[in-house]
């Protein structure tokens, strides 16, 4: 009976679940193994948070940068008077109209008034770049211009009659115009669209007209200006003083979760330990790498191609302008493009016929190659490109999507440009270290030897023919 009953209780301590038979036999695990599950995990959270949280770090870079430069306020609105050149360090910015931004802070102001000018092209996002609505022929005022009226998150007090109202999820608002060149005697004269960007109007909604700030309209063109986001441990710090600005409603309870384990509470001390900051320092240098490989490596689902038979790359992979597919967020998708762009909205992505605009870029040749600044390359665009307001051609750095800086420092070819044209009116454009020869100097881009690029084409005022792709630019061919 004794024996018997030995043997039941040594069937019974082998017994155990799959879970417990996987985890040590049932044990708590040896110290030094949990000590480093434990920092893997932390690890892992950090590398999450960065890819995550890019979006807002993008443009708190571009706020710093800016405002280190330019000056703060409300009133103050930079403005690229004479284009943005590769001086100007941002991911893909356009060359070929004039750009107006500036960061507001409705945390401070209260309520603010923009009065936006008619015809711009343009939008307000939060600080996470998610469309608070789009400005322009896309946005409510249908390019009439009007009166935009931002809301402080859970704003609760009157809300005025007469304009286009909008409440932000974060105190911090992304103001982004751009307005249109015309066509001089000698290329693009940005003046028409300089004096069109100075008509905007910005102003605390209670402030009598004699006590708002005078507007301030620094040109920004021709200097260094740094507003990229970082690439050190200010990433984690930065993300920390967000966190504490903005209210609990702008970040989800999940990705809270995230952040707090690695140590970001809102309005707690962040201390990591020596031991966590190198990790969070290790994080910082390979989430980007991580990034950078899915994207040089590219998707197995393809949908980020936008022909069967082109290189060409959608930006946002077919998903909408905050990232959502059909049943997900495409979060690879997101960090891939707040790596090498910024702003994303609607008219960007929308089919909207004569009205919105469309990137299709490649960093790849015919043959499949990455594209090399060392190599000459030709691009073949058939005749009569759809864009009812402007077509542009510009290179770009493919880490960062900053342009590649040359003695050109504008390395971008527009429709107002004195493009020569082939005799059926479709033209040819060049990038190459030095012009190749027989090659017009007007339809050549200048690039980086040894470095590699991409090639963006812009439409502004898509045409149906780009829709239908009846109208494809060909592939970029390389020539030498």
């Amino acid at each position: 009976m004794f024996f018997g009953m030995c043997s039941q209780v040594a069937a019974q301590d082998t017994a155990v679940s799959p879970l417990m038979r996987q985890l040590n036999s049932g044990n708590w695990l040896p110290q030094q193994e949990a000590e480093s599950l434990r920092d893997e995990l932390y690890y892992q959270r950090a590398i999450f948070a960065y890819m995550t949280m890019l979006p807002a770090l993008n443009v708190i870079g571009m706020r710093d940068g800016s405002e280190e430069k330019f000056g703060a306020g409300y009133n103050v609105l930079p403005i690229w008077k004479d284009r943005m050149n590769s001086l100007t360090w941002v991911p893909t910015p356009n060359a070929d109209v004039i750009y107006s931004m500036s960061y507001l802070d409705l945390k401070e102001t209260g309520p603010l008034v923009v009065a936006a000018p008619p015809n711009v092209i343009g939008m307000f996002t939060d600080f996470f770049q998610r469309t608070i609505t789009d400005v322009g022929a896309i946005g409510p005022d249908r390019a009439r211009g009007g009166l935009y009226l931002l809301l402080p998150p859970g704003y609760d007090g009157e809300v005025p009659k007469g304009y286009f109202a909008f409440e932000s999820p974060t105190y911090n608002v992304f103001l982004f115009f751009r307005t249109v060149m015309k066509k001089g005697e000698d290329g693009p004269d940005p003046s028409p669209a300089v004096t069109l960007a100075e008509q905007t109007r910005i102003y605390p909604l209670w402030t009598s007209e004699k006590d708002a700030k005078p507007m301030e309209f620094p040109n920004a063109s021709g200097q260094r200006v740094n507003m990229m986001y970082p690439v050190d441990n200010a990433f984690w710090t930065k993300l920390k003083e967000f966190v504490d600005y903005e209210p609990i409603s702008a970040i989800d309870p999940e990705l809270r979760g995230v952040l707090a384990s690695i140590g970001i509470v809102k309005d707690q001390p962040f201390k990591p330990t020596a031991e966590q900051q190198e990790l969070l320092n290790k994080a910082v240098e390979t989430a980007p790498k991580m990034i950078f490989a899915n994207r040089q490596l590219g998707r197995p689902d393809k949908r980020n191609l936008y022909y069967k038979d082109r290189q060409y790359e959608n930006a946002w992979a077919s998903a909408t302008s905050e990232f959502l597919q059909e049943s997900y967020l495409d979060i690879d998708q997101r960090a891939a493009y707040f790596q090498f762009a910024y702003s994303s909205a609607p008219a960007m992505v929308m089919r909207s016929l004569g009205a919105g605009s469309k990137y299709p870029f490649t960093p790849r040749d015919a043959d499949g190659d990455f594209l090399n600044g060392s190599n000459a390359y030709k691009l073949h665009m058939p005749p009569d490109p759809p864009a009812a307001l402007f077509w542009a051609v510009t290179a770009y750095n493919v880490v960062d999507g900053t342009m590649p800086e040359t003695p050109q420092l504008l390395p971008s070819i527009n429709g107002f440009n004195d493009v020569e044209k082939n005799a059926d009116g479709s033209i040819d454009l060049y990038f190459a270290p030095e012009k190749p020869a027989d090659v017009p100097e007007t339809n050549w881009i200048q690039t980086v030897e040894g470095r590699d690029f991409l090639v963006a084409l812009r439409l502004y005022g898509t045409g149906v023919e780009f829709f239908d792709q009846t109208w494809k630019p060909d592939d970029v061919v390389k020539i030498n």
